[in-house]
This record gives structure tokens, sequence and C-alpha cells, in this order.
């Protein structure tokens, strides 16, 4: 009988419009995993510009060789209307670049010599913008080069100590976080690789928190409107048979649910974890018995919020008033997704720590931060906190269910 009955419930919960859901999510987060890895294949390129060079002079030269090292020229003259029509009719051109007359003159009396930057502009979006964000780092290497002429030429100071001049300093750093001790990166670099960590993590758990708690709620809603509920209560089966059939099924589909997301979610780190800085080495990257336990902490929240959707689709009378329900549900929810996209736990007071991690549905949202610093222990204890809440509220449920107060009170509500 408990067999039937959690093919029953997989089947009204694992719908196709849900099951449509899920895998769109699924494709979704491996679609941005592409669009990231195309997004750095974009950034590899040298932009193209066209380059007006008016001035003519040894100065002028060394400025368009430290550009010509980082872009492309579509074109190369000292006629500045041929130059920004060339640019305007090239798809991937993003700027004319005018060295004007005077410019070394300027140098030369101590003054700084001033470069002309027409951009076009071709789209407000990320990867438009790509070329012009390049070409302005370029400045950089522009502006070194000159400075490398100036001294060279001015004060006749050796090139192999020109270098030591305009960069005296090299950093080598390493940053003490959680007792592990990590080379080379900074602060600011550690958080820019742990990014998708602290933003995307928290709201795709958001996400598959609320679309499990909405199908549960819905269909105790529609059970009850369809008093299929009534009639199942009604029939010489045991209650606590009911309701593990109802849990069992629920988190059956939780974890179709989990098991596509983690799917679909390792895509997108792939394509984060493929730059210039490589986590393995740093110890940074996660193992399969990482993904495992992030699996897990999310397998068993989503078992407690698939109880309390049941806790709650108890007091649906029907399928309309079951909607209002799932926002307990996203309240619980919602306030971890904000908090552990701006702030770390490890870094807030004692009091606010334990706040929130008595909601549930912090621990899968902070699981995977913690396994990158191999902070096991408050994974695990994570998921044991769930697995004693899940039990708390499964025996409240089923004591419910073994009453009469489930038909009764509705009835009765119903009357009133």
């Amino acid at each position: 009988m408990l067999g039937n009955l959690i093919k029953k419930e997989i089947k009204e919960l694992l719908t196709p419009s849900s099951l449509a859901v899920i895998i769109g999510i699924t494709i979704l987060f491996a679609s941005m995993g592409k669009i990231i890895g195309v997004s750095k294949d974009e950034a590899k390129k040298k932009p193209k510009i066209a380059l007006v060079d008016q001035d003519k002079t040894s100065e002028s030269k060394a400025l368009i060789d430290g550009l010509r090292k980082k872009t492309d020229f579509i074109y190369e003259g000292d006629d500045s209307g041929l130059a920004i029509a060339k640019v305007r009719k090239h798809k991937k051109a993003v700027a004319m670049v005018m060295v004007p007359r005077g410019f070394s003159k300027d140098l030369e009396k101590g003054n700084q010599g001033y470069i002309l930057i027409q951009w076009v502009m071709r789209g407000a979006g990320i990867m438009d913008t790509i070329g012009s964000a390049i070409l302005e780092k370029s400045m950089e290497e522009m502006n070194r080069n000159i400075a490398f002429h100036i001294l060279h030429k001015q004060f006749n100071i050796k090139e192999d100590k020109i270098k030591n001049i305009l960069i005296p300093t090299k950093k080598l750093e390493s940053t003490l976080y959680r007792d592990k001790l990590i080379p080379v990166l900074s602060p600011n670099k550690i958080a820019q690789v742990l990014i998708s960590q602290s933003m995307t993590i928290p709201m795709a758990i958001f996400i598959i928190l609320m679309l499990g708690g909405s199908m549960v709620i819905t269909s105790m809603g529609l059970e009850k409107e369809n008093k299929t509920l009534e009639t199942l209560l009604t029939m010489p089966v045991n209650r606590t048979t009911i309701v593990m059939g109802k849990l069992l099924g629920s988190a059956i589909v939780g974890l179709i649910m989990a098991a596509l997301y983690l799917v679909g979610f390792k895509f997108y780190l792939s394509s984060l974890e493929a730059g210039t800085v490589n986590l393995a080495a740093l110890g940074l990257s996660l193992s399969i018995f990482d993904y495992l336990l992030v699996g897990l902490s999310l397998f068993v929240s989503l078992v407690f919020g698939l109880a309390m959707a049941m806790l709650l689709g108890i007091m649906a009378r029907d399928y309309k008033s079951a909607q209002i329900l799932t926002y307990p549900i996203m309240g619980l929810a919602i306030i971890p997704m904000f908090f552990t996209m701006y702030k770390d736990l490890n870094t807030v007071s004692l009091v606010m720590k334990y706040f929130m991690y008595a909601i549930p549905f912090t621990h899968p949202m902070t699981a995977m931060r913690s396994l990158t610093f191999d902070a096991w222990g408050a994974v695990v204890a994570g998921i044991v906190y769930n697995l004693i809440l899940s039990g708390i509220l499964i025996a409240v449920i089923v004591k419910i269910f073994k009453t009469d107060k489930l038909i009764t009170g509705i009835m009765q509500f119903r009357k009133n």
C-alpha cells in the first residue's frame, strides 16, 4: 500500500509542467555557463579600433606601439573623418583613437599629452561593452610605453632599469581565511572567484524550495477541493502510511529536483572555474564527495520544506487558499537568500549567526562555501539539524492525520 501511495504522490507532483520548470532551470544554468564562457572568449580577443596619428613623432610612435599590442587596427592614417567612418561601418570596431598635433611638445614641456578617443557604442549589454573595457585598460600600457620612451630619451636611463622605476614594487600576497592560508590571492580576488557561491546558489535554492513547497501545498489544496483526501482518510489505511507515502513521494520528487539542479549548476560552475586562477592548485575546488554533501544538504532541507508545506497544506480549504499558504515558506527562504548573498555568517555577531542558522534553509545556501574552506562540521551539523526538524514536523503531521480533526476541522470551518 505504501508503494502505491508513493507512486500516486509522485504522479501528482511530477507533472509535465513541474518537470518542465525544473528542466528549464537546469537548461538555464547550463546556458548561463555557456554565455559566461563566450564572454570570457570575447574578452580574450583584441578590440578593433581606427588609429589616427597627426603628431607623427617618436613619442606618438611609442604610444601606438603599446596600443598595437592590445588592439587590432582597422585603419591607420591621419584622416579622422575617414577613421570614424571606418569605425561606424565595422560591426566589431569600438573606437577611433587620435594622437593630435602637439602631443610630443606637451610632453617635452613636462605637461600631459592629450589623446582623443571617439567611442562607438552599439549596445548597453555587458557583452556589448567588453571591447571598450579592454581598450580603456590598454591605456595603462600606452602610458607605460610613453613613460619608458621619455625616461630613455631625456634622461638616458638604461632600459632594464626603467621597468623597476615605473613599477618599483611587486606583490607577493596570500590570504588567511578560516585558518586556511591561500597563496597568491587577495581577499578581493577570492570574493570574485566565489561570487557564484555568494549570489547564484542562494537564489537557485530559493527557486527550488518555492517550487517544491508550492507543489505540495497546491496538491493538498486540490485533494481537499476534489474530496480525494477525505476519501483517502476514510479508507482502511494506516494514517502513518498515508503521511509517509506523501512525504516519501514528495522527497523523491525533491531529490529529482535537487539532482537536476546540481547537474545544471555543475555546468555553470565549470564555466566560472575555467579562468586564470587554478582553484584546484589553491585548494579551493570541490571534490565529488563535497558535491554529494551539498546535494544531501539541499535534499534534507527540501524534506523539511516539503513537510512544512504539507503542514500548511492541511490548513488549506481549497486550491485558491493553498496559494496564499506558500508565503511562510517564501519568507523563511528569502531571508537567508539575501543575507548570505551580501554577508559571510562568520563575520556577524554570535546572536545573528545563531538566528540565521536556526532557519533550516540557510544551511544548503552556505554549504558550498563552507566545504570550499573545509568547514565540514558546519555542513554536517546543518544536515543533522534539518533531519531533526523534519522528524519533528513529520511526527506532528502523523499525529494530525491519526485524528479526525483533519476532516471534522475542515467541515466545521466551511460550515462556519
